[in-house]
């Protein structure tokens, strides 16, 4: 006898796809000391992240291997999670459609360091990075105006040499006006001077943010597990804003801390 085909239950095709993506963080580590409100920095940053939240969220419906999910960390006299958990009030990676974006305030000092001990201690499996499905390389975008006002370098070396997430993750830094420092934001992105994106004014701020965003979560929502794409994202960033595109640097001894083999197959069975 033939089965009545029809009575069975038709799989869930979206839950299926939802499942087998693997998670993409985007983690945005902002700027929110008092130099942002010059110039309507502040302010561009606001319309832009509503922006580009609701462009990344069409942009990864559609992508069918990448689970995007986005969180945001504010530095200035010390760091602060602006994306947390509802119920348990922790930081957490939000999903996009749940997240609703609260304009930021700018005030107060560039603690850097701050911003880089809170990745170091929350981009872990103990925290926010849960998956069943396991992950695509995170993307971490750096925006800052100025220069770090306490000890960043020494937040650095520890995240660096404890957490292989934050080691790991392509990093893009946008140095926001002339008085950002833009050697530290090289360091901070792998020892890559061509990963800091300078921007002069808040009407480009805006659009690079969004391009940013989406680039980024693009090319590392199709790659493999293994690849950082830090250099793709870039020159395909500055040809969508008409910048120039220069051939891939020389990364400096200084922090080379991505992109080597021993950094990948330490991480290979993890991110499976």
């Amino acid at each position: 006898m033939c089965t009545n085909r029809l009575e069975e239950p038709m799989p869930n095709i979206e839950y299926t796809m939802a499942k087998a993506r693997k998670l993409l963080p985007i983690i945005y580590v902002i700027d929110t000391s008092g130099s942002m409100n010059f110039y309507g920095r502040i302010s561009a940053v606001n319309r832009a992240m509503n922006e580009t939240l609701d462009v990344l969220g069409d942009v990864a419906a559609k992508n069918p291997t990448a689970d995007v999910k986005v969180a945001v960390l504010g530095f200035s006299t010390g760091a602060e999670w602006i994306t947390t958990d509802p119920v348990t009030g922790k930081p957490a990676l939000m999903d996009l459609e749940d997240f609703y974006w609260d304009k930021l305030k700018a005030r107060g000092s560039t603690d850097l360091g701050a911003a880089l001990i809170e990745l170091g201690e929350q981009l872990t499996r103990d925290a926010m990075l849960v998956s069943e499905t396991g992950f695509k390389v995170p993307v971490i975008i750096f925006m800052s105006d100025g220069g770090p006002t306490d000890d960043w370098e020494s937040a650095f070396e520890k995240v660096c040499a404890n957490n292989r997430w934050v080691r790991a993750a392509t990093k893009i830094a946008l140095a926001v006006g002339d008085n950002a420092d833009r050697e530290v934001l090289a360091r901070i992105a792998d020892g890559n001077p061509e990963a800091v994106v300078p921007v002069s004014d808040s009407a480009t701020l805006q659009k690079l943010i969004k391009v940013v965003s989406v680039t980024a979560s693009m090319i590392n929502g199709r790659s493999r597990t293994s690849d950082s794409n830090q250099n793709e994202i870039v020159n395909a960033v500055r040809t969508e804003m008409g910048m120039t595109v220069r051939p891939e640097p020389e990364r400096t001894d200084a922090s080379d801390i991505s992109g080597n083999d021993e950094v990948w197959d330490d991480l290979d069975d993890s991110w499976a």
